[in-house]
């Protein structure tokens, strides 16, 4: 039994009890009866599908086939779930060029068996997306993950579960050419970490505001790695009265990227207007004679005579002067700031010297303080090429402010 654009399942042949085999077609082809679609591959789908047949003691044949869809043939797998007495599978026939198979299957007794066929099927994808909606204080969010599938296998489904990678969704049908965003999965009260970052080679003279999320249970979420998706960002306006009902702004949106568990998530959310950082190249404290440490090289011979090379290689000192403001409040109070400075280093390095300066008065007035730095300073070494330096960034003034002097130490450059 077969039509042009849709799946023919579980067609029943019953062998005669005459030598001769008889094939018999059933006069109903059993309806599908549970559906789960698994769209966790980028380029199949896995289908399984349960229907109920009634089985003739002995041998029977169940017939499988399609036209104008996308099924990998060696994928599909026939098992009985269950029945009255023992099932076998004997054996699995592929009809020559022909978009079929058949298996036959003996059975014990005679009766109704509920079987799985399970197949790859191509052509359907899925988009994960996320929504936040964050609290007017910026404490928290409540953060929802859509899946957009898309159906263009040539196939429709009637009532089905759609399990999309992460969360399951169930819909009455999935025709054909149709494209559905469901919500699958959803995560209230978590907790944000505002952090402002700046990196040189970026941003000159911005600094960036991010908000950052803890994948873990201890942050409300937790449950799966989160994929790579589009996150937009919408903020609650102040509460108004007795009003429940509150509007909500756009915030911005940013690219979330894949984020396993327990690890972290960054949001752009924009250019920070309140916290500013301006960097600048400085010479060594010592002079300029101090920006390269002459290296020598051990001695040679050539014809028994003694010598030292001249050296092809030299350490290099790069001193930074950071100059921090931070003027922002919460609540009308002047609040400290997680600040992350990031800077690019290659090759052999060390941090060799920070220092952090408090800065008050002004021009001529001005008074230049070496203050302790090691409560609200950290260096942090992500890998060979990146070093960051995390800063809890007191509130400043326009008479106070922050100089950070960072001295890098690159070690063994070839001139």
């Amino acid at each position: 039994m077969r039509t042009t654009n849709s799946l023919i399942a579980a067609a029943l042949l019953l062998g005669a009890a005459t030598a001769a085999d008889a094939r018999i077609k059933l006069t109903t082809l059993p309806e599908r009866e549970t559906v789960r679609i698994d769209i966790q591959n980028g380029r199949f789908t896995l289908v399984e599908e349960e229907r109920t047949v009634n089985l003739q003691q002995g041998r029977n044949q169940v017939d499988f086939s399609w036209a104008n869809i996308s099924i990998d043939k060696d994928s599909i797998v026939f098992r009985v779930i269950e029945a009255d007495g023992e099932v076998n599978v004997l054996n699995t026939n592929y009809p020559p060029n022909e978009n079929a198979l058949y298996w036959t299957v003996s059975a014990r007794n005679a009766g109704p068996a509920v079987i799985r066929i399970s197949y790859l099927i191509g052509n359907m994808a899925t988009q994960p997306s996320y929504q936040g909606i964050v609290e007017n204080d910026e404490k928290k969010l409540l953060m929802q993950l859509y899946q957009t599938v898309t159906n263009t296998s040539g196939e429709s489904f009637g009532e089905c579960t759609v399990q999309p990678g992460e969360g399951k969704t169930t819909v009455r049908y999935f025709n054909n050419g149709e494209r559905k965003r469901m919500l699958a999965a959803k995560f209230a009260e978590v907790p944000i970490e505002k952090r402002y970052v700046f990196d040189a080679q970026e941003d000159q003279k911005r600094t960036r505001m991010f908000y950052r999320l803890t994948n873990d249970a201890e942050n409300n979420m937790g449950a799966f790695p989160l994929p790579h998706g589009k996150m937009r960002l919408f903020i609650k306006e102040p509460k108004s009265g007795d009003d429940e009902i509150r509007s909500q702004a756009f915030l911005g949106e940013d690219w979330a990227k894949y984020t396993p568990m327990f690890a972290y998530m960054d949001l752009y959310v924009g250019v920070a207007q309140d916290v500013k950082i301006e960097r600048h190249d400085m010479p060594p404290e010592d002079g300029p004679k101090a920006v390269y440490d002459e290296l020598t090289c051990p001695r040679y011979t050539i014809d028994g005579k003694k010598g030292v090379t001249k050296p092809q290689f030299r350490n290099v000192r790069n001193r930074f002067r950071y100059r921090l403001e931070n003027f922002k409040t919460e609540k009308g109070e002047p609040v400290t700031v997680p600040l992350v400075i990031k800077e690019h280093v290659d090759g052999e390095w060390i941090i060799e010297k920070v220092a952090l300066h408090e800065l008050t008065g002004e021009r001529n007035n001005l008074v230049d303080k070496v203050i302790p730095h090691d409560e609200m300073f950290t260096v942090k070494r992500i890998d060979t090429a990146n070093v960051e330096f995390e800063v809890q960034l007191p509130p400043t003034t326009i008479e106070k402010k922050y100089d950070l002097f960072v001295t890098v130490l690159r070690k063994n450059r070839r001139y």
